[in-house]
């Protein structure tokens, strides 16, 4: 499987900060996370795209080739610092649902638990 993080492009850091977020937590399970961005400017024309199982994006920030049928999953990820919901979605191509289930569990999991430590040193 290969996942790739696309956010370079995407202007709001608190959105692309959240999409790297989420692609440094899916690399320490194991998984191999390829910047989708970072080789954009050595493209050759007529060369194509890199295009991974499951691209980590944000809601309307993707690459065009993901825009097809396949399995999707957005999962809220954070807060903006003005309350707005951060959210990141996960893309995969046909055949790969599976894959990204398990992904979105790790993710879900990570955020609740990051949820009750804030809750729980609040508290203290």
């Amino acid at each position: 499987m290969d996942i790739g993080a696309y956010s370079d492009s995407i202007a709001d850091t608190e959105l692309r900060d959240a999409v790297a977020d989420v692609a440094a937590l899916l690399s320490l399970h194991g998984n191999v996370i390829r910047d989708l961005d970072a080789r954009k400017s050595r493209w050759r024309r007529g060369r194509r795209s890199p295009r991974p199982d499951i691209v980590v994006s944000v809601p309307g920030h993707r690459p065009q080739w993901t825009r097809r049928p396949g399995a999707e999953v957005t999962l809220p990820v954070g807060v903006t610092r003005r309350g707005r919901t951060l959210a990141v979605r996960l893309t995969a191509s046909p055949g790969f649902g599976s894959e990204l289930l398990r992904l979105a569990v790790i993710i879900d999991a990570d955020q609740s638990g990051s949820a009750s430590s804030r809750t729980d040193s609040s508290a203290t």
